[in-house]
């Protein structure tokens, strides 16, 4: 199954065994892809958090410096640290606005039937920006649980509620879709006004890149295997 991944200057497209990335440095689309390893995971995940805007890199910073001290010195906390759980679950919500246009570039991509090329960006800009298996699912699942719960439990309890709920939306995906179809369509409002924008021409060859890329290096991989 293809996965993927966007952050603030690109968009990682994924399976269990190969990774393509496709990020704009300067103006510039550079791609690059690898089979998936520790290293690969290790970049990745670098990736994410350093293309986000500084604000977000220094709030993000007091964030676990809070926790940490809150750890310490629990007397001492203002507020309760569980709050900054609650901030890293509702992420999606309050992405920085190029995030947001990759994220959009990258259900479009998902979205279009044709073959995925650059001649055909302004198609791919037609296509339908809610994407069925976003993690947004999740993150609506989360805020079920933790908002059902939290009226009659601690905060903590409350996020371990919503952590149930991903685990929920994760393994009983198909029976929630028959039965609570409605948190998909909430998920689907949310991808709609809330965690995507519109993407740019540069957001879509970012994309599309990244998807053909992804392609290529995983052809070459499934040629090998037959080889062997």
């Amino acid at each position: 199954m293809i996965m993927g991944i966007s952050f603030a200057r690109g968009v990682l497209f994924h399976d269990r065994n190969v990774l393509a990335c496709a990020e704009v440095k300067n103006g510039v689309i550079e791609v690059w892809a690898e089979k998936i390893s520790l290293r690969t995971i290790g970049k990745l995940w670098v990736r994410i958090f350093f293309s986000f805007p500084w604000y977000y890199q220094l709030l993000h910073l007091g964030l676990v410096l809070y926790v940490l001290a809150a750890l310490v010195y629990p007397e001492a906390a203002v507020v309760d640290p569980w709050w900054a759980a609650i901030y890293v679950a509702g992420f999606h919500f309050v992405f920085p606005r190029e995030l947001k246009k990759f994220h959009g570039a990258e259900h479009k991509v998902f979205s279009y039937r044709g073959e995925k090329r650059l001649e055909s960006w302004e198609e791919i800009a037609r296509a339908d920006i809610v994407n069925a298996g976003c993690s947004t699912n999740l993150v609506v699942c989360f805020f079920a649980g933790f908002l059902l719960a939290i009226p009659f439990v601690p905060l903590a309890f409350g996020v371990a509620a919503g952590c149930a709920g991903i685990f929920i939306g994760m393994v009983g995906d198909k029976l929630l879709r028959k039965y609570c179809g409605f948190l998909y369509r909430i998920s689907a409002f949310f991808q709609r006004y809330l965690t995507t924008k519109e993407p740019n021409r540069l957001h879509l060859e970012t994309a599309i890149r990244s998807y053909r890329q992804f392609e290529y290096i995983r052809s070459k991989e499934l040629q090998a295997t037959e080889a062997a």
